[in-house]
């Protein structure tokens, strides 16, 4: 498995972040959006939790069309 590659991290609350990240395994792509959270030490990176998801690449498009019609949807 290949080190993962942080593509994006958004703020979700006062304390954690969402994080999207490429990574592969077995061949394979994967995108894994993921909430991490802080360590005890403040000096510390924060850390995965396990709530997120893991998908394999090819199927980001119907994510995406997933979430653009949740964000349609919302302003009804």
């Amino acid at each position: 498995m290949s080190e993962p590659r942080t593509i994006a991290v958004l703020k979700k609350n006062n304390t954690e972040e969402l994080r999207v990240r490429l990574t592969e395994t077995g061949g394979c792509v994967l995108v894994d959006l993921r909430v991490f959270t802080p360590t005890m030490r403040s000096e510390g990176e924060p850390r995965p939790t396990r709530n997120g998801i893991c998908l394999i690449r090819t199927r980001l498009p119907e994510l995406i069309e997933a979430l653009q019609a949740a964000e349609r949807a919302g302003g009804q």
